[in-house]
């Protein structure tokens, strides 16, 4: 067997086991990418490759194929090289485990180092935010279910640091009344139950008018279309790509809209360790990258002081 196809066995028995730990399905669809694309690289590559003779060469070999391959998209970032170093290195690590042979891959991934260039936190201004806010008022008076739609699943996102994912699969019965906040409870990244807060006056009309004039029902999903079927996360990038550019508010996509949460909610002097808890960060270091206090925040923070 060569080694394509001893990956390609391997790559399907590991992908079952990411299944039965509950992986989410878009960490699962990255891994099996990579192995794929890795397969195509030892179909074309130069060395016969097997499991006995491969180097750490031969891993920056890939590399370099996959950059040559990048066509229009740009250099391969670092943080994507180093996803494919992590992707391949945990499938090796896999075969180690349950092959015949002995094998020992730590060598070939022990000093594969690609220096990450440090992460400057995005995120939308106060002053594009605030015209955003604007905007959706204006678009409720349009009076549709859209309209009502489209609101509340931007600000789910932008307030409350819903993933697009996560955004999507809301239902009413996931919002409970808690004071002044509306608790949010939903399966999050890897099917793990989380919950996020946001203040009820940012939200009341929409899900009142979406429960009372539109008729949804407890359990439908607030992201349904005029099919009947749930919103995709293209479709969803797409409205809020289009309320941004009628917002007058240069930015694309919809992973910056929890990037401003999480900046937000540090600015206003929120914990990190409440943040990471609130955005479904598994580490703090994922969070710390926006805790970079501002001048205000510092001077807030050491009047506060005791003396």
């Amino acid at each position: 067997m060569t080694i394509c196809k001893e990956i390609e066995a391997y790559a399907k028995s590991f992908e079952r086991k990411m299944k039965i730990e509950k992986k989410s399905k878009n960490t699962i669809e990255a891994y099996m990418r990579t192995y794929k694309h890795f397969v195509d690289f030892c179909n074309q590559y130069d060395k016969e490759l097997s499991f006995k003779n491969i180097k750490e060469d031969d891993i920056y070999a890939f590399l370099d194929y996959k950059s040559e391959n990048m066509n229009k998209q740009g250099e391969l970032s670092v943080s994507s090289a180093n996803s494919y170093v992590v992707h391949l290195k945990r499938l090796f690590n896999y075969i180690e485990r349950n092959g015949d042979e002995l094998y020992d891959f730590d060598r070939v991934f022990e000093d594969i180092k690609l220096k990450q260039p440090q992460r400057k936190p995005k995120g939308l201004s106060d002053e594009a935010v605030e015209k955003i806010l604007k905007y959706l008022e204006v678009l409720k008076c349009e009076e549709t279910f859209i309209a009502f739609r489209n609101s509340l699943l931007f600000k789910v996102m932008l307030l409350g640091g819903l993933r697009a994912s996560e955004a999507v699969t809301l239902t009413l019965s996931c919002f409970k009344e808690e004071e002044d906040f509306y608790k949010i409870s939903f399966k999050g990244k890897g099917d793990k139950n989380r919950v996020s807060y946001v203040k009820k006056e940012a939200i009341e009309d929409e899900l009142l008018t979406l429960k009372d004039t539109f008729f949804l029902g407890e359990n439908e999903k607030i992201s349904r279309t005029s099919s009947g079927n749930c919103m995709d996360r293209v479709q969803l990038s797409k409205m809020v790509n289009s309320i941004y550019k009628r917002a007058g508010v240069k930015a694309s996509g919809v992973h910056i809209l929890r990037h401003t949460a999480a900046k937000t909610l540090l600015g206003k002097g929120v914990s990190i360790v409440v943040v990471q808890s609130l955005l479904g960060h598994n580490s703090i270091q994922t969070t710390s990258i926006y805790a970079n206090p501002t001048d205000d925040i510092v001077k807030r923070e050491l009047a506060g002081m005791t003396k």
